[in-house]
């Protein structure tokens, strides 16, 4: 399964409980909800359990512990049972730090600020030399590398640190001085 057909899983999922939710039927809708939040809490406790095993299971448990919580499709359970083995603060930090190299290839640097309250705030530097797209470029990276690790995140504050002008001036905005703007320089002077 790809993220697209996960994606696709859980909106469905979402229309479903919606739908439920609007029953008519006070003992329908309360009996519906009371199923689906059995099988949450059954499948939380399991999913609690598989990671208490792999913990205690040596390097390899260990190992194969981590290979989940790096997964994409997992990360989003594990965030969902509240039972991620990393700290939120720590995968926001390890995505920036994997796109870091791909930033600096298209002239751009990202910082973390904080991570708290399911916010992150980061400041990102691009010298794209005039060219709006290549900061929404960057911008769009580093949401999409927090967001791959950590769902839960609700908002990410950006913050963008423009470059220093470099003092070039293209040529196409140097224009000549008319005759007007020459006499009116010299009875100034």
């Amino acid at each position: 399964m790809n993220n697209n057909e996960f994606q696709e899983r859980t909106e469905q999922i979402d229309r479903l409980v919606q739908l439920v939710t609007a029953f008519k039927d006070d003992d329908a809708r309360t009996t519906s909800l009371e199923l689906l939040q059995s099988m949450m809490d059954l499948h939380g406790v399991a999913m609690a359990r598989i990671i208490e095993l792999l913990s205690e299971s040596g390097e390899a448990g260990r190992s194969s512990l981590a290979k989940l919580g790096n997964d994409p499709l997992i990360c989003g359970l594990l965030v969902l049972y509240g039972i991620h083995p990393v700290a939120l603060e720590e995968r926001v930090s390890r995505a920036i730090e994997k796109i870091r190299p791909q930033l600096q290839k298209h002239g751009g640097s990202v910082d973390l600020i904080e991570v708290a309250n399911e916010e992150v705030r980061v400041k990102i530097q691009s010298s794209g030399h005039g060219c709006g797209s290549s900061a929404d470029a960057l911008k769009s990276t580093v949401e999409q590398a927090i967001l791959e690790v950590a769902p839960e995140i609700v908002a990410i504050a950006v913050e963008a640190d423009e470059p220093a002008a470099s003092g070039f001036v293209p040529l196409n905005m140097i224009q000549p001085v008319s005759n007007e703007e020459m006499k009116y320089e010299k009875s100034t002077a």
